[in-house]
């Protein structure tokens, strides 16, 4: 019988990592799942910011401004620690702190100047956490892109969609991060989809990720600003590559039934470092990269 199997940016982002370390997660499910203070800072962010642009979008931005923000992330915050730490604390209260401050720090700049970002006038608010489930290779109906979009703004005067995608990190992208075409594909696939879905044409979609930095180093002598706005490349040609690269992949993990192929996946040990399994030589034996 066909299998119906959903899969994710972030699927195909550690196939292109290490295809071995996705066959031990997606297919074997060898990997428990371990909280990481990164992950909920990350979630408390992007609902708090989502918030406070809701309410400035669907009531005004006098209303958004008279949110308590570091009360708002310091109870989501607070909320997905305890929901994550069941089996156990995985943090300490100063670095609790520090991430929380670091928040803070944020979240004042974004209302500060907020203009700079986010326009009111003559703009509306499409959807936060816009829900994504599409077709991804014709012959492969039982396989479909899942995930969901940040945010989408409409500006009615231009007559353009902007997509969202909201980054939170330590000290901002540099320029190796904004050349990994396998990080940029993320937000061209939301643009493809989210054309197909909305039936609204490409060339009318614009995007940007939006990247929020932690940490300021205050002795440059360019001091970075806590927000970080970059827009890739996304003509025609890019979102298509995009689109095929992340076809190739399904391809080539999937059957058209939906089944997981059964073979010997590339073991990439250039990226070892920070893999989940760099110590289980039972399930990863990097001397063979067969």
């Amino acid at each position: 019988m066909p299998k119906s199997r959903t899969v994710s940016y972030s699927q195909y982002q550690m196939y292109k990592t290490c295809p071995h370390q996705w066959y031990l997660t997606y297919v074997k499910k060898a990997q428990p799942f371990k909280p990481s203070i990164h992950l909920i800072f990350g979630t408390a962010f992007h609902e708090t910011l989502q918030n406070y642009l809701k309410v400035m979008y669907e009531e005004s931005a006098t209303a958004a401004d008279k949110i308590d923000l570091p009360a708002y992330f310091k109870s989501r915050f607070t909320q997905l620690y305890k929901e994550n730490s069941v089996a156990g604390h995985f943090s300490t209260p100063e670095e609790l702190s520090e991430f929380f401050e670091d928040a803070i720090a944020i979240l004042d700049y974004i209302k500060r100047k907020r203009g700079l970002f986010f326009k009111k006038k003559n703009s509306e608010l499409v959807g936060i956490e816009i829900p994504i489930n599409g077709e991804i290779v014709e012959a492969f109906k039982f396989v479909k892109m899942k995930g969901f979009i940040d945010l989408v703004i409409y500006d009615k005067t231009l007559d353009k969609y902007t997509i969202y995608d909201i980054k939170t990190s330590t000290r901002g992208w540099s320029d190796y991060e904004k050349k990994d075409q396998t990080k940029l594909n993320q937000i061209l696939l939301y643009k493809r989809f989210f054309s197909v879905l909305r039936d609204v044409p490409e060339d009318k979609i614009d995007v940007q990720f939006f990247i929020v930095r932690r940490k300021i180093n205050e002795n440059l002598e360019f001091v970075p600003k806590r927000v970080q706005e970059f827009v890739p490349a996304n003509g025609t040609k890019k979102v298509k590559g995009a689109f095929e690269d992340f076809q190739s992949f399904v391809t080539e993990v999937f059957t058209p039934d939906g089944d997981y192929r059964e073979k010997e996946y590339y073991k990439n040990i250039d990226k070892c470092k920070f893999c989940p399994y760099f110590d289980r030589q039972d399930l990863c034996d990097r001397k063979n990269k067969e």
